[in-house]
């Protein structure tokens, strides 16, 4: 179940992901990149039990969908619990934590805008995401923070939708 995962702006047709937001996937992996767009990212994510997302800021937005599991929420320093169905909404520049709650995995689907990882990324876990994010080998791609101006330049995105 993936969409673009190529390092190459996404070809003009539709990804459907089914079943996606579905109360229980348990997709086994701390986070597996779905699909990269010029403009987003769309990532799944399994938190276990006891453990957390990690104390971060981005410098994108980060739209957090919570499909499975509880979760503690830390945003800007206020708490919230987090449940199945909730959304959170971390605005860039922002400091953020989840921690999984309870006994069984958090389970979510996060919207990044734009991108924040490598198309291909597949982190089985939290300590091998941290590793490779410390080494710079989890870089979004150029053409995925382009300016809606360049992106029109190169024909990537046109008003009209015919594209050769």
């Amino acid at each position: 179940m993936a969409g673009n995962r190529e390092n190459q702006p996404p070809k003009h047709e539709m990804v459907h992901l089914k079943g996606l937001l579905s109360e229980k996937r348990a997709f086994g992996d701390f986070r597996t990149v779905l699909h990269t767009g010029l403009y987003s990212q769309l990532v799944a994510m399994e938190v276990p039990v006891g453990g957390d997302i990690g104390d971060e800021v981005h410098t994108v937005d980060q739209i957090l969908l919570f499909t499975s599991g509880r979760g503690l929420a830390t945003v800007a320093g206020k708490e919230q619990e987090v449940n199945a169905g909730d959304v959170v909404v971390v605005p860039a520049g922002t400091q953020h934590q989840f921690v999984t709650k309870g006994d069984q995995p958090l389970e979510l689907v996060t919207v990044y805008a734009p991108a924040e990882h490598a198309v291909t990324t597949v982190h089985k876990t939290k300590e091998e995401g941290d590793e490779k994010e410390e080494a710079g080998e989890d870089e979004a791609p150029e053409w995925a923070h382009a300016s809606k101006t360049e992106n029109e330049k190169k024909g990537l995105v046109r008003e009209t939708g015919k594209y050769d």
